[in-house]
């Protein structure tokens, strides 16, 4: 029975366009706007990886691949549009041979981005006019980018072979972009732990849910008192209501699957993204994200206090939002 990108979407709790995105990386030809309709074999087949990345792991996961650096300050703009990157196939790019990620750095800007690396392919200097060695998708990514880089020397050589690594479609918008051209070498070094061993840093729900609309955070502990509805839930799932200042943010991260590690003699922080720097909303004052499951996450207490403090991370975890559940209200990424 057929179905439309917008269905799915509803089905894992995520953004339309997430899906779509996915459904256009798997090159599902049928997947033009989020109405569009897919076949059987399609649904199965954008389905099966919408589980494989339903996981816990922060998405699009760095860990256990090989990250490289790499200078894209030429081809910045059509390599992010297109997400392509490209290197002459000879022995002084072989450093890049094998890489999971890359690390896109800018020199006029400062930038740097690091972005997984879905898949890459070597053509030989008479294969880059009409790019038969390269499958769809990444053929049409590799066509516009050439369109736009071809006739610069110092980025496509003539009469050589080249390498083109095609790049995950993750957004980076302006603002993030900004942001890594500030970081500190120690919130770099920070950051990039995180992303390639997320798990250890942060832990998400499963499910995108506000638990208790209108709720916000008080000032003393005792001073809630929960709806019967909600106490009859919490009771279905083993949980009791949690009276404390933070405690319906922490019962509305476990009713949605949230796992907190024990630290100490308590579990990690539940820790609210949204805490009104930078345009955001100020979660513990709104009634409509305190206890908003897509804005909790918990947080070892080391990287909760960076998440504090860290304009980046901070986007990063927002970013981490809108790909696990498209919940994006700042509207940051939705026309990244």
């Amino acid at each position: 029975m057929a179905k439309s990108i917008f269905d799915i979407s509803k089905k894992f709790v995520l953004h339309p366009k997430v899906v779509l995105v996915k459904a256009r990386e798997l090159g599902i030809t049928q997947a033009k706007v989020v109405s569009s309709l897919l076949n059987d074999d399609d649904i199965a087949r954008l389905e099966k990886e919408l589980l494989k990345a339903s996981s816990q792991q922060m998405k699009p996961s760095l860990k256990n691949r090989r990250l490289v650096e790499v200078w894209a300050t030429l081809t910045w703009n059509a390599t992010l549009n297109h997400r392509v990157y490209s290197c002459p196939d000879t022995s002084d790019f072989d450093f890049v041979l094998g890489v999971g990620a890359l690390i896109l750095k800018n020199r006029q800007t400062g930038a740097c981005l690091p972005i997984e690396v879905c898949a890459a392919t070597k053509l030989a200097a008479n294969e880059l006019e009409n790019l038969n060695g390269i499958e769809q998708p990444f053929r049409a990514r590799a066509e516009k980018y050439l369109a736009e880089v071809r006739n610069d020397e110092k980025i496509i050589r003539p009469g050589c072979a080249h390498r083109f690594y095609f790049l995950g479609t993750e957004p980076w918008p302006a603002r993030m972009q900004e942001l890594t051209t500030s970081a500190s070498k120690t919130e770099w070094s920070a950051i990039l732990s995180i992303l390639t061993d997320p798990e250890q840093f942060f832990q998400w729900p499963q499910l995108s849910a506000l638990f208790w609309l209108g709720c916000v955070r008080k000032e003393n502990d005792g001073e809630y008192i929960f709806p019967a509805e909600l106490i009859i839930h919490l009771e279905r799932l083993g949980l009791k209501p949690d009276t404390r200042t933070n405690g319906p943010a922490i019962n509305s991260f476990q009713a949605a699957g949230g796992k907190r590690p024990n630290w100490g003699n308590q579990g990690w922080h539940i820790h609210h993204i949204f805490d009104g720097t930078e345009g955001s909303p100020h979660a513990v004052r709104d009634g409509n994200h305190f206890t908003h499951s897509a804005e909790l996450v918990a947080a070892h207490p080391i990287a909760h206090h960076l998440a504090h403090h860290s304009d980046l991370l901070k986007w990063l975890l927002w970013r981490e939002a809108f790909l696990r559940f498209g919940f994006d209200p700042s509207g940051n990424f939705v026309d990244a």
